[in-house]
């Protein structure tokens, strides 16, 4: 078998490096950082586990997925049902969506307004060629105004109608009200709104991952940064830290804009201004130290209007039934933003206080938070923009070309996809390298036409 490596130990890249183990090969990983996990890592806050974000795993996983995750995790892999809830006009509805509460709580005017809009569904225009008008399209004016718009302005930065259908396509499953009237019914049900989270947070997943692609032999390079890939008709070099190794692959789950920085030759100037054009949304999270045992009893809250800064904040204690500290609760807020702009730039204080005055306005109770600490990432949410849209289709069919290099995962194909989708493309991608180790470019095309039809599920 061959030597392969991969670069990131995020979930893409170490399940990738598990089944390429698995199949024989030798296999490597390295990792800029000095844990693994990336976006979906867990840490300590004031003696809690928290994670960069509300996360979950989802029911819809893979099934040979899900078996290995819960062969690994055994009982620390918890069935949960989900408790969150989506302030709207002021009123709290609760999320999943379900029919007796939207019966109780949504504002009279909004639901005369979502029921003229179903009624006229079949008067509206079929054709729709942004984000804007394909949710009218699907949904009716009234959820396009009231929810989507002002919560994908907050999340990417710019107005819906600047944003392509790759962005709905990708974000919003419900075909039209029906389908949501119907998911409402089933969510009425518990079994229907279950999830699974480890005892020791979301990072528990990646943690379990790395021993075991380490116990099968794979080796894990941390705090290893790639400076450069040469590649060649035979082998690739891959330089870090002032060592040479050559493999006959790479699986890279790292931001496309590093990946194609380290390569020679380097890809078509035009794939370089491609990828160079590519706007991708930042976010600021929050962790605040509140001193009493609970906060509230819902997971998490989602904050679509434009009038308070957090698009989400969750409770990471109920997401879990753990060993966590009895006298004290760590909220996590999510303020999506540019790299570099005002408040990627604020000092955690002054973010802590931001949080604290948002949930106020909210009607949430005072946080009387004691600390405050902040992650920033710097890639979050990728930006379909109109103006990008041609250099999309250029950089599709440039990674639909591999030679000795696969680029997959959230970062290395710019996609807002869940963590099973994710997982599910480490498995493609380490499914496509044959025993000399070749990339069947056939079948990566195949996967690669199966990632593009993944649906984000909150």
């Amino acid at each position: 078998m061959s030597d392969i490596a991969v670069l990131g130990a995020g979930p893409a890249g170490l399940m990738a490096a598990l089944k390429a183990r698995e199949r024989g090969h030798e296999v490597t990983i390295f990792e800029a950082s000095d844990r693994v996990g990336g976006m979906a890592a867990s840490f300590k806050v004031a003696g809690q586990r928290v994670d960069y974000g509300s996360h979950r795993l989802h029911p819809a996983t893979e099934p040979s997925i899900m078996s290995l995750i819960k062969e690994l995790l055994g009982d620390d892999l918890q069935t949960r049902q989900r408790n969150g809830r989506i302030r709207l006009r002021n009123r709290w509805i609760k999320f999943p969506l379900r029919t007796m509460d939207m019966i109780q709580q949504l504002p009279l005017a909004f639901s005369s307004a979502a029921v003229f809009d179903t009624l006229t569904t079949p008067f509206r225009s079929k054709e729709s060629n942004d984000f804007q008008s394909e949710i009218e399209r699907r949904l009716g004016p009234t959820v396009a105004k009231e929810f989507y718009g002002p919560y994908v302005t907050k999340l990417y930065g710019t107005t819906p109608d600047q944003l392509t259908t790759e962005l709905s396509d990708r974000r919003v499953s419900a075909s039209g009200p029906l389908q949501i009237l119907g998911n409402a019914i089933r969510n009425s049900q518990a079994k229907a709104r279950i999830f699974y989270y480890p005892r020791r947070g979301y990072g528990q997943i990646t943690e379990a991952l790395a021993e075991t692609a380490i116990a099968q032999g794979v080796n894990i390079r941390l705090s290893s940064p790639i400076e450069r890939l040469t590649v060649n008709e035979t082998a690739v070099d891959i330089y870090f830290r002032d060592t040479r190794v050559q493999v006959q692959t790479v699986l890279s789950s790292i931001p496309l804009p590093s990946l194609a920085a380290t390569l020679q030759p380097p890809p078509p100037s035009e794939v370089i201004e491609a990828i160079a054009s590519q706007r991708t949304r930042g976010m600021v999270i929050a962790y605040l130290v509140v001193p009493q045992a609970q906060y509230t009893p819902f997971d998490a809250h989602y904050f679509p209007g434009s009038d308070v800064s957090t698009a989400r904040l969750s409770e990471p204690k109920n997401y879990r039934t753990a060993d966590d500290p009895i006298d004290v609760t760590v909220l996590c807020a999510e303020l999506a933003c540019w790299v570099d702009d005002e408040t990627w730039h604020l000092d955690r204080e002054a973010v802590g206080q931001l949080v604290a005055e948002d949930l106020k306005r909210s009607g949430l109770p005072p946080t009387n938070h004691v600390h405050t600490e902040i992650r920033r990432l710097g890639s979050v949410y990728p930006v379909y923009e109109h103006s990008t849209l041609q250099a999309r289709r250029t950089i599709k069919d440039w990674v639909g070309r591999p030679k000795r290099v696969v680029t997959l995962g959230r970062q290395g194909l710019g996609v807002p996809d869940n963590l099973h989708h994710v997982l599910a493309m480490g498995k493609s991608a380490a499914q496509a390298i044959n025993s000399s180790g070749f990339i069947d470019a056939t079948q990566w095309q195949k996967s690669l036409e199966e990632f593009s039809k993944h649906v984000v599920q909150d």
